[in-house]
């Protein structure tokens, strides 16, 4: 069982690892898409920033893998969450690009920057609110592997 967990920790750790620098291209390859493309540019800017720090934030997670304390469905969870977060973030802000359209949950960006199609996209919005949970329970099933790990030591 043991040699299952590892097996398992080696892969999530290459996976998370590899994912986290495709984002992080991914970022970069957006931010090459001209303001003419798009129907509100800010957006491009907003996913080029968030694709960016968050495979930063998904390849220092991805170290700590080994350090996690979690079962196998549990790390399961955590790697789908920290997935799912971490590129609906980016994805929020393309979407909003070329929708023109923002979110009630952006008012500082929109207000700074207006959209051409308001403020109320329930699509951005939706996008956003899943990046929020999903990262929030992946970040609290690290600590939570973190503070195991620490009692077992």
């Amino acid at each position: 069982m043991l040699a299952n967990i590892d097996q398992l920790k080696t892969a999530v750790r290459r996976w998370t690892l590899i994912l986290g620098v495709l984002q992080i291209t991914v970022g970069c390859v957006v931010g090459f898409i001209p303001p003419t493309a798009v129907e509100w540019f800010r957006g491009i800017v907003m996913a080029h920033i968030e694709f960016t720090a968050n495979g930063v934030l998904m390849i220092v997670l991805g170290l700590l893998v080994n350090e996690l304390h979690l079962g196998s469905l549990a790390l399961k969870l955590w790697f789908a969450l920290l997935q799912i977060g971490t590129w609906t973030n980016g994805a929020a802000g393309v979407m909003a690009a070329f929708l023109g359209a923002t979110s009630p949950l952006m008012p500082t960006l929109s207000e700074k920057f207006p959209p051409p199609h308001g403020a109320d996209s329930a699509l951005v919005t939706a996008t956003l609110m899943l990046c929020g949970v999903t990262i929030l329970l992946a970040l609290l099933l690290t600590l939570y592997g973190l503070l195991r790990a620490g009692k077992q030591a």
